[in-house]
């Protein structure tokens, strides 16, 4: 079995983006932590295993996504912020999440 290209946290509160970003990430060769609907579950996840990046689309506002984001960026953890209209189809989701993961790694 080839070795995974690395650890991606998901945090992703709609179920059905959710499924669509898991399957692209995956297809990428990616693992997957997640997906976390909840800020307080990312951040747990965050602190048991260090991912290699991180994905956050969060649609409704969370007052301690701060905190979040203060983790990623305190232990350089690469992460991608997604828009509530960048993530509405597969397409979207393409365009901006692989070119991404491709400087991710450089």
């Amino acid at each position: 079995m080839p070795a995974h290209q690395g650890r991606i946290l998901l945090v992703e509160d709609d179920p059905a983006l959710a499924g669509m970003m898991v399957d692209l990430l995956r297809a990428a060769d990616y693992e997957v932590d997640g997906p976390h609907a909840s800020v307080s579950d990312s951040v747990a996840a965050l602190a048991l295993h260090f991912p290699d990046g991180a994905v956050l689309d969060l649609h409704r506002p969370a007052a301690d996504a701060s905190v979040l984001r203060d983790d990623l960026e305190a232990y350089d953890i690469p992460f991608l912020e997604c828009g509530e209209n960048d993530a509405k189809e597969p397409q979207g989701l393409e365009r901006q999440l692989l070119p991404w993961l491709r400087r991710m790694h450089h």
